[in-house]
C-alpha cells in the first residue's frame, strides 16, 4: 500500500475570523456619511448655486451627487474592501467561501452596495439590523452578495 504524506509547511493555515458586529459597522457608516456630507457642502452645494439649480426639485447636480455616492462606495469597496469609515475602524468586506481573502468582483460589489443595500433599507432598515442577529454578522446586502465584514486588526 502506498502512503502519501502531507507537507504541513505548505498547507494553508486555519485563520480565526472575527466578524465585525452591527455597531462598529454603524460607526463606519456614520464616518462615511460625514465624508459624503462634507463633499455635498463643499462641492455639490456651491455647484448648484453656481449653475442656478438651488431651488430646483431635482437637478443634474443631484444626479451627479448620487452617482458620486455610489462610486465612492463601490470603487473603494472593490479596490480595497474598505470605505474610509471601514479603514478608520479596521474592518473589511470579504467574500464568503474557501477563498475568503480573495478580491471581491466588481459585480459582487455592485450587487452588495447598490441592490443589496437598497433592499436592506426598504423595510424599515430590517436588512441592516439583520447583521445583529446572524452568526456571521451578515446583513441582507451581505447575504445577497456572498460577503461578510471582518476585523482587520483585533486587539487581544
Amino acid at each position: 500500500m502506498h502512503e502519501t504524506t502531507i507537507d504541513h509547511v505548505h498547507a494553508p493555515k486555519e485563520v480565526a475570523v472575527h466578524y465585525a458586529g452591527f455597531w462598529i459597522r454603524v460607526a463606519a457608516l456614520f464616518l462615511d456619511s460625514l465624508f459624503l456630507l462634507g463633499t455635498s457642502l463643499l462641492i455639490f452645494q456651491p455647484l448648484r448655486r453656481a449653475l442656478g439649480f438651488s431651488s430646483a426639485l431635482f437637478s443634474v447636480v443631484d444626479g451627479l451627487e448620487v452617482a458620486f455616492g455610489f462610486l465612492y462606495a463601490c470603487l473603494l469597496t472593490w479596490w480595497s474592501g474598505q470605505t474610509l469609515g471601514k479603514m478608520v475602524f479596521g474592518i473589511r468586506v470579504v467574500t464568503t467561501g474557501q477563498a475568503a481573502r480573495q478580491t471581491l468582483s466588481f459585480g459582487q460589489v455592485v450587487l452588495r452596495e447598490v441592490l443589496g443595500k437598497t433592499l436592506s433599507a426598504i423595510p424599515f432598515g430590517l436588512g441592516y439590523l439583520w447583521a445583529g442577529w446572524t452568526k456571521r454578522k451578515q446583513g441582507w446586502h451581505d447575504l445577497i452578495a456572498n460577503t461578510y465584514v471582518v476585523w482587520e486588526r483585533r486587539s487581544s
